[in-house]
């Protein structure tokens, strides 16, 4: 059996890709089914009433850092090499985050 590989690209898209062309019309292009979920009403209703999986994803990232900062992880005698690389490369992902979204809200 041959095995085919996808592109990473193909993997990241967007569950649903919508082009609005009338007002409260949507025309779908095509959904990409990503699996599965154990108990897709309380995704809905997460995503409704939490955020998209970003906005969940960012209020984890926030939360985490605040730990590591106010807990001075960093500091940690504790900590190897790899591990406090990890938190670094963790903490600029979210200060990443963070310059993108102040640039788009003032731009």
């Amino acid at each position: 059996m041959q095995q085919v590989s996808v592109p990473l690209s193909w993997q990241l898209a967007p569950s649903t890709l919508t082009q609005p062309i009338l007002p409260n019309w949507q025309f779908h292009l095509f959904n990409v089914h990503l699996g599965t979920s154990s108990n897709p009403s309380v995704e809905q209703a997460a995503l409704e009433k939490v955020g998209s999986y970003g906005r969940q994803i960012g209020h984890l990232a926030e939360a985490l850092e605040l730990i590591v900062k106010k807990t001075q992880l960093l500091d940690s005698p504790d900590l190897a090499p790899h591990e406090r690389d990890v938190l670094q490369v963790f903490l600029g992902d979210v200060a990443t985050i963070r310059q993108i979204k102040t640039a788009l809200a003032s731009g």
